[in-house]
């Protein structure tokens, strides 16, 4: 349960990570959709090296998945990775990183709705304390008065973006339930580069920024979905979807962080409260 619970904590650390390089690569004329292409491109590469060592090495055997399984796999991966995930770089083109993230962290509410739902999990006082005190913390996290980079439409579009991502953890608990994790990660990813590099290259947008674009686009990739994506699988598995959703929602916090060291935003006394109170939740939550 504690690794769980560590692996889940570190995923959010190298996510709000993630979520700053996006943002210097989209405020460096890359496109949304090009950032996700090369970010997922560069990530399946990866992936698939990754899951043909452990093959080689006979650290996991060779399996062709199962049908369903296998579609729900493909299925959180087209709606959360390809759908969700562009849908908020575009929100996160029109408003700071700083109110993006907090703004985006509210599925662990989806989550914990629809595994409760679908996957017959139980939910007790300290899941809802904690859950209530980290959507608490977002809140004051993302208070953002009188900044004109606020528009109506990302802060709309950054807030839709948890439904898809809701429904991406839910898929994935369940197929990860006959597929081992290395296999799983090599066929969400590669599915998931191969459909950006073709909508991409379909809807005739642009990828020619600066390089540095193109290298905070790849290393984005690695911090979200090579090292985060990877360890919150693992994490996932030990301790169920609402749990590991729920810590994951401290990835705010640490993109507060992050944007004031290296994106120059000012961190207000609100973001400190906020943060105490993430910090707060996710100790319930790792109770519960």
């Amino acid at each position: 349960m504690l690794l769980g619970i560590i692996l889940v904590i570190s995923a959010s650390v190298m996510w709000g990570l993630s979520n700053i390089l996006l943002k210097r690569s989209i405020g460096k004329g890359m496109s949304p959709e090009s950032a996700n292409a090369v970010q997922t491109g560069f990530s399946a590469l990866f992936m698939v090296a990754i899951w043909i060592f452990t093959i080689c090495s006979g650290f996991i055997a060779f399996s062709i998945p199962d049908f369903w399984p296998l579609i729900y796999l493909l299925a959180g991966t087209l709606i959360g990775l390809a759908l969700g995930t562009t849908i908020y770089l575009h929100g996160l083109k029109l408003v700071d990183a700083s109110l993006a993230s907090p703004l985006s962290s509210t599925s662990p509410f989806f989550v914990i709705l629809m595994a409760t739902l679908f996957l017959g999990e139980n939910i007790n006082a300290f899941l809802l304390l904690g859950a209530l005190s980290v959507f608490s913390g977002i809140i004051l996290l993302g208070r953002r008065e009188g900044k004109k980079s606020s528009r109506r439409k990302g802060i709309f579009l950054v807030s839709i973006a948890p439904v898809f991502w809701a429904m991406t953890i839910i898929f994935y608990r369940l197929a990860l339930k006959y597929m081992d994790i290395y296999t799983a990660n090599a066929i969400r990813m590669s599915a998931l580069g191969l459909t950006m590099c073709i909508y991409v290259r379909f809807k005739g947008i642009k990828c020619f920024p600066e390089r540095s674009a193109l290298y905070d686009s790849a290393l984005a990739g690695l911090f979200n979905y090579v090292l985060g994506g990877t360890v919150f699988l693992f994490g996932l598995t030990m301790i169920g979807a609402s749990r590991a959703s729920a810590l994951s929602s401290g990835t705010p916090f640490f993109t507060m962080l992050f944007a004031s060291m290296f994106l120059k935003e000012r961190i207000k006394s609100s973001y400190l409260y906020g943060g105490a109170l993430v910090v707060f939740g996710l100790i319930l939550i790792s109770l519960s």
